[in-house]
């Protein structure tokens, strides 16, 4: 199976067979990336895709339009966010309101560790994530990436309302998208996300875990106090746990 990760600036893969991985993918939507993706596909011997997308709409239909030239549409599955999932149970009322990204990544640290978890995914946009040993998650924070300015924050989360009040409620971790956005700086740097996750780990166990992901990873501190972990596939861990309940 060949699983796919559309992020907001970049395309991850992974193609598994017999349960072991063969290879992975890795490429930053610009110029020549469409060229080299489906020169990727040439290598796979895949017969369904996965994929999950923070794309928008249209992004998202001509992604999909490409790989139908490799994939019949009808084995091309889309992961969703799910209200709960192998003891994973997700604090929006409305389970899609969660990114599936950050979906997925609560099921891959579920998989990992057996700890209360603050989970970090340092991309173009921030997202920090908190959940409960017994799989409880207690929402989060969304905060422009490292290097994204606040016009690309807004381009990125572009279905979110920035007039709502919620956005300016940030002292709780939030529980829907408004809840959730932080924007109350000229832009975003490591000691600010530290911050953020120094306050808010103080609601969890005392062993509790920090997991970090996605590309700017190493841009994020180490905590002093708890186990820090990079984990580069986080994501992936999370679509083949989801998967298992569907076989």
């Amino acid at each position: 199976m060949l699983l796919l990760d559309l992020g907001n600036s970049a395309i991850k893969a992974q193609w598994w067979r017999d349960d072991e991985l063969q290879n992975s993918f890795s490429c930053r939507f610009k110029t020549g990336w469409l060229a080299r993706f489906k020169a990727y596909l040439g290598l796979v011997k895949a017969g369904r895709a996965y994929y999950s997308s923070v794309l928008g709409e249209q992004a998202e239909v001509e992604f999909i339009e490409s790989l139908g030239q490799i994939f019949d549409v009808d084995k091309m599955v889309k992961f969703i966010s799910l209200k709960s999932s192998h003891g994973v149970r997700n604090a929006y009322p409305v389970a899609e309101g969660l990114g599936v990204d950050r979906w997925l990544c609560l099921l891959g640290a579920a998989a990992r560790v057996r700890q209360d978890v603050v989970i970090i995914d340092a991309g173009s946009a921030i997202t920090i994530d908190l959940m409960r040993a017994d799989g409880q998650h207690l929402g989060g924070a969304i905060l422009p990436g490292f290097n994204t300015t606040i016009a690309g924050f807004k381009q990125i989360m572009r279905t979110a309302n920035f007039d709502h009040p919620d956005i300016l409620k940030t002292d709780e971790p939030g529980c829907s998208t408004e809840a959730c956005i932080h924007i109350d700086y000229g832009s975003t740097d490591p000691l600010i996300v530290r911050q953020l996750v120094d306050r808010w780990i103080e609601r969890l166990a005392a062993d509790a875990v920090v997991i970090v992901t996605g590309g700017d990873a190493s841009r994020i501190e180490k905590h002093a106090r708890h186990r820090f972990l990079i984990m580069p596939d986080l994501v992936f861990h999370g679509m083949r746990r989801q998967l298992e309940s569907q076989q």
